[in-house]
């Protein structure tokens, strides 16, 4: 817990002192995502992790806003929200945990879990689905999933519910973004996550914090006196 605070810390300042993203020391960024609605994901892992475990981070025009850890299966470990100054972590064991391989292997996976959140314990409940195989995306070859989500706090109350698709690397063993519509709470609305560019160590705008995509269409959005909702910013499981 200590050691992903620390991470935490020192890419939220690496992030707001530069116009390249530098991963903590002792950690290597692998990969640079664009992806649509004006955000950028940088994916790097670190020495003394679990094999398999990975980092990254999101940013959108105002620098970074999101950050969370996984494991080898894609089972949420630590998510950080910078806008609410908000960490969730998970609770071992999953009743049901987050599978990766099966999702791959079967076609379907579920889960079951809880968070820790500053609010207590949550449940997270959801199923992903692939519907697609070999989609490329610049180069990328990746699966294509329909998933549907619904947190709950303690009291049974929906803190959070979604429907969507979401593209997954085999390649990196993780999510890299989607789109979907977010249902709970407050008024509905749609997003789109899709990555555009996948960037990788020695490519122009490897690391680069600018986001490219959509950017105009957020600032049109933002001005407008009734603003459409924007989604919630993070990776689906």
């Amino acid at each position: 817990m200590r050691r992903a605070i620390t991470v935490f810390s020192l890419c939220v300042a690496g992030a707001a002192q530069a116009d390249l993203f530098e991963p903590p020391k002792g950690c290597t960024a692998y990969m640079t995502v664009q992806s649509r609605s004006c955000i950028v994901k940088h994916h790097w892992t670190c020495e003394g992790d679990a094999p398999g475990e990975k980092w990254h981070g999101e940013l959108n025009q105002d620098g970074l806003v999101f950050m969370g850890q996984v494991d080898y299966e894609a089972q949420w470990l630590d998510n950080f929200y910078l806008g609410n100054n908000k960490r969730e972590t998970f609770v071992p064991p999953a009743a049901d945990p987050q599978s990766l391989t099966q999702l791959i292997a079967t076609g379907t996976d579920t889960y079951d879990f809880l968070l820790q959140t500053p609010e207590g314990q949550h449940r997270v409940r959801g199923q992903d689905s692939i519907i697609e195989r070999g989609v490329t995306i610049d180069g990328e070859e990746l699966l294509r999933t329909e998933y549907q989500i619904v947190i709950t706090d303690a009291q049974g109350a929906i803190t959070y519910a979604s429907t969507g698709s979401e593209f997954v690397s085999e390649t990196h063993r993780r999510f890299v973004g989607g789109y979907g519509d977010v249902t709970e709470p407050g008024t509905p609305f749609t997003f789109n996550q899709r990555p555009v560019e996948f960037i990788y160590p020695g490519e122009s705008g490897f690391l680069d914090n600018k986001p490219k995509y959509d950017c105009d269409v957020i600032n049109a959005r933002f001005s407008d006196p009734e603003p459409t909702p924007l989604p919630t910013i993070g990776e689906q499981p």
